[in-house]
């Protein structure tokens, strides 16, 4: 093998391993950092409740009742219904039917989920509002 030859080897090896080393920071950055929600019907499931968690569904049509700053629904995934308590000022997004994400505790002996912070998640399409 030729000296020229040689060092690129050698430059492809440190190269690959470079970029082979930088791909397995990101993954192992990227999974202890990305949270997933739980549907209803996984949290009913779940046997040791974490203290802090992520709820997603649908808000159930009818089911919002407001008192001051004080927020009560139902969330579904269309299978199983939680039903939640919120604190504070509901998202401009936050609708019924709308799906949401709620972060907070779930008291299995009560069967609330009480949030400390609430998502509101839109579909993906945009419709500009209708002229009038």
């Amino acid at each position: 093998m030729s000296p020229k030859a040689k060092q690129r080897s050698i430059r492809l090896v440190l190269i690959l391993s470079l970029v082979t080393g930088i791909c397995l920071f990101i993954v192992g950055a990227l999974r202890e950092n990305i949270v997933y929600f739980k549907t209803p019907s996984e949290l009913l499931v779940l046997a040791d409740q974490p203290k802090k968690l992520r709820l997603g569904g649908l808000v159930v049509n009818g089911t919002l009742h407001s008192k001051n700053s004080q927020h009560s629904f139902m969330v579904t995934d269309q299978k199983t219904t939680i039903h939640v308590v919120y604190s504070g000022r509901l998202p401009d997004l936050f609708r019924e039917n709308q799906g949401i994400v709620a972060i907070g505790t779930y008291d299995s002996s009560k069967k609330i989920f009480t949030s400390t912070q609430l998502l509101a998640k839109h579909d993906q399409y945009y419709r500009p509002p209708l002229k009038k």
